[in-house]
């Protein structure tokens, strides 16, 4: 037996993830994806709100993205036979019935569906607890302020835990990052664990290079060392899979404010979803010049796809040997651990 509950196969954790963005789903569109190793549909209604339903009709096992769904209001119906459902999972009709079978009522599941931020979250809890709302908007969201979401995704073989730890490890900058740490904090809370970090690029340290970039990574790199900017983030965890990150820079040039969402969805025990998201506004009245808003997504993607290959090759240490210098790995497991346990 695992001795954390979170290795044990079947469970994922509780709380809220991500499973689009809000541009993703149009009015009337219905999707289907698969996660927690089971199939979901949702749908945006003409009230314009989002909900998710389990995909299989109670009825006859038909998948209620079929042919494109069937939007009935708010409400879905099935392609097959027509039987209709609230986002709640409650069966309200049945066309070719006089009256609906007492257990058909309750029979489809419905998952809560936090949308914010400009993306579309989902509850999951195998007890059906209900949601605690953890995750803070962000001020002055929108696109006609922040821009949208630049956002790029990929699938993985590797555990949710893989990723989360990267939070407290201090030691991986010198040689994932291509930099140096200066400052180096966390700070836990009940739902929340928080990384305060001031980390100066080195032409010296290493760096690990993601395939496929349209640039030149390692000589960025270079050519901003010794120029640094006036610059300060922390990123936080919100729960136990969405990150936010909160950036300022300001310099001669260029002076911008960012924010950074990078979530990990499970699949199933064995693969998870990563994205890592960026929106970006300038500090001042001066609007930022384009070329700056295109590339700065790709570093802040490249950043992410530094872990990424390290996170798709490695496995996972139950009882790793560690040292004075490694973060606090064990503290953040045992935090991580209270999404796995009943609530």
């Amino acid at each position: 037996m695992s001795k954390y509950a979170y290795l044990e196969a079947g469970r994922y954790a509780r709380g809220w993830h991500i499973v689009l963005f809000s541009r993703e789903l149009e009015p009337g569109e219905v999707k289907r994806f698969h996660y927690f190793d089971r199939e979901f549909v949702i749908w945006r209604g003409e009230s314009g709100e989002a909900f998710v339903v389990d995909a299989y009709c109670p009825h006859l096992g038909a998948h209620l993205a079929s042919d494109g769904g069937r939007i009935r209001g708010n409400a879905i119906a099935c392609p097959f036979h027509g039987w209709v459902f609230e986002g709640s999972g409650e069966c309200i009709e049945i066309p070719y019935a006089k009256q609906i079978p007492p257990r058909a009522r309750q029979a489809l599941k419905g998952w809560p569906v936090l949308e914010r931020n400009g993306f579309i979250a989902i509850w999951y809890c195998p007890e059906d607890s209900e949601p605690v709302d953890y995750l803070p908007a962000i001020d002055d969201w929108g696109p006609g302020k922040w821009g949208d979401w630049q956002f790029q995704r990929s699938r993985i073989r590797a555990q949710p835990c893989d990723v989360i730890e990267n939070i407290v490890d201090i030691a991986h900058f010198p040689h994932v990052h291509g930099g140096n740490v200066h400052a180096f904090e966390n700070r836990f809370g009940d739902f929340t664990v928080t990384q305060i970090s001031r980390v100066k690029r080195d032409p010296q340290a290493g760096m690990i290079t993601p395939p496929g970039l349209p640039f030149d990574l390692v000589d960025a790199r270079n050519q901003g060392a010794g120029m640094e900017a006036d610059a300060w983030g922390d990123a936080t965890y919100h729960g136990p899979s969405i990150m936010y990150y909160y950036t300022e820079s300001r310099s001669p040039d260029i002076s911008f404010k960012s924010w950074w969402v990078n979530y990990h969805t499970p699949v199933n025990d064995s693969e998870v979803d990563l994205c890592s998201a960026v929106i970006m506004s300038s500090l001042t009245d001066a609007a930022l010049p384009e070329e700056f808003t295109q590339l700065y997504p790709a570093v802040a993607h490249a950043a992410f796809g530094q872990d990424v290959l390290i996170w798709q090759d490695k496995v996972y240490r139950e009882d790793p040997i560690l040292c004075d210098g490694d973060g606090p790995i064990n503290k953040l497991r045992r935090w991580y651990e209270r999404f796995y346990l009943p609530a």
